[in-house]
């Protein structure tokens, strides 16, 4: 949803995953990984009048913490995944972030 790109994408091959992808590039690649159309500053008609409008490095910012949750929800062996409460409250500061800017 946030790369634009499925986990099965025949650009993966065997030794590469959606999961590994997005963990190389970020934070410093986040841009390649990221769904161009995201960034649009106006997409789907909000702005001003849809109850945000924020700059592309808070998108960006933004993104690049909801892609880091997802990492860690998603790793390998379950005692190394974060606890869905932990999860939680971090995409709900990430939200807040949002909506403030």
């Amino acid at each position: 949803m946030f790369t634009g790109k499925r986990p099965t994408g025949s650009e993966f091959g065997e030794l590469l995953s959606l999961h590994k992808h997005v963990q190389m590039a970020l934070p410093d690649q986040a841009a390649t990984v990221i769904d161009q159309d995201l960034l649009k500053a106006e997409s789907n008609g909000k702005g001003t009048e849809g109850g945000y409008h924020s700059s592309e490095d808070t998108r960006i910012s933004c993104i690049v913490s909801i892609l880091q949750v997802g990492i860690s929800c998603s790793k390998e062996t379950p005692t190394e995944r974060i606890q869905i409460g932990d999860a939680l409250r971090e995409l709900q500061i990430i939200r807040d972030k949002f909506y403030a800017h």
